[in-house]
Parts: structure tokens; sequence; C-alpha cells
């Protein structure tokens, strides 16, 4: 790391602890510089299943005005870890996007990702800390906030499958804006986040596990 990465960095900035490849602790420094080094830090995931059924699961509308992959549909939470947090401190990222306040306990960690792309702030090294959360709040009851989101999607297990690996399909499916508006919609893979490395078919799988293993 320079030893004038600070120099002209915003006071205010968004603080990330920086980690080598093992995940171990580095440093801290703004998030600007993490990205514009390519340093490895730590990302907090979360994907909301519904629990009655059919089996569905959230996933994010992305704001319009987002750094990256704005509009499209992304894991339901996400964000990155800050300075001094550990994964389960991701609730507060549930809290901000959903509106909802989650006991830790009730996070069901599923992975450890890797992640190296290009495709976002800058040169990006993530350590994704990957979870499920089992939750049946309606979609009109969520609280969203605009500067946050753009919206949530409720879809089938099933249908986020074949969206996945039939790029020509288009499946049904529930969302709601930050005004609390639900209605229906139909999607397709070019509504997902650019998946470069098999993620969205992992995420998808984890959700039918646990379906099958809730006797779904």
């Amino acid at each position: 790391m320079p030893d004038d990465a600070l120099g002209a960095i915003d006071p205010a900035e968004e603080l990330l602890d920086v980690l080598d490849d093992d995940g171990t602790f580095v440093g801290t420094l703004p998030r600007s510089v993490v990205h514009a080094e390519g340093l490895w830090h730590a990302v907090f995931h979360c994907l909301v299943i519904r629990s009655d059924a059919p089996p569905r699961v959230l996933l994010q509308r992305r704001r319009r005005a987002a750094r990256a992959f704005p509009n499209l549909l992304d894991v339901s939470v996400a964000g990155h870890l800050t300075a001094g947090e550990r994964p389960l401190d991701g609730v507060r990222e549930i809290r901000e996007e959903l509106g909802l306040d989650i006991d830790p306990a009730r996070l069901i960690p599923v992975a450890r990702r890797k992640l190296i792309d290009d495709g976002g702030e800058g040169r990006n090294r993530e350590i994704t800390h990957v979870h499920l959360l089992i939750d049946d709040t309606p979609l009109d009851q969520l609280t969203l906030d605009p500067d946050e989101v753009e919206g949530f999607v409720e879809l089938s297990v099933a249908s986020l499958q074949l969206i996945i690996t039939d790029v020509a399909a288009r499946e049904p499916a529930r969302e709601v804006d930050t005004l609390g508006a639900v209605r229906d919609v139909t999607l397709g893979n070019d509504d997902l986040v650019p998946d470069a490395d098999g993620y969205w078919s992992e995420l998808a799988a984890a959700a039918a596990r646990w379906v099958a293993d809730a006797g779904g």
C-alpha cells in the first residue's frame, strides 16, 4: 500500500479492512483506495428465502444510480463490511436495505467466495461471506430505503434456476418498489447482475438444498 494513499482522501469516506488473499487482516484504507489498488477486502451477501410454498427467494434491484450494475437484480442483500466488522455484522446491511432488524443467530452461513473482477468500482478483489436468511415478511411490509435499493423481486427457486440456465427463458415474479407498490413482472437472464464464475447457480443450488432439507 502506498504511504501517501490517504493524502487526498475525503476523511468521511467509508473505511475498509484490507486483507491478504487468505483473509488475514493487513490494515485499513478508504474504499476508493482499496478498489483503485485492487486490494482484498470483505463483503457480506445474504439470500433471503421464503419458507412457505412455493419456495421463493428475494432479489434486490440495484439503484439506477449504483456505481456497479445499476438497475439489475442482485443477491437479496450485499455490501462491504466496514473496518472492524465481522461477517455476522452484515445484519447492518439487512437493516439498511430491507428494513429488517435481524438477530445474527438467524443467519445461515453457506460459503466463502473469492472474486476478482474489473466490472464494478475498479480492480475488485473481494472475499464474500455468503449467508441464507429464512424470512417471510410480505413484500408490501418491507421498509425500503431509496438511497440503498430500487426495489425487491420475489420469484420461485425453480424460476431462478431456469433463467440462470436458459438465456431465452422469461419467468413471472412480483416486484415491490420503495413506495411499497407491488406489481407483477416477467424476468430473464438479462435482468441479473452478470455472472462470471457460476455464482448465480451456486446461490440457486443453496436455496434448493435448503428447500429439500426443510421438506419443501
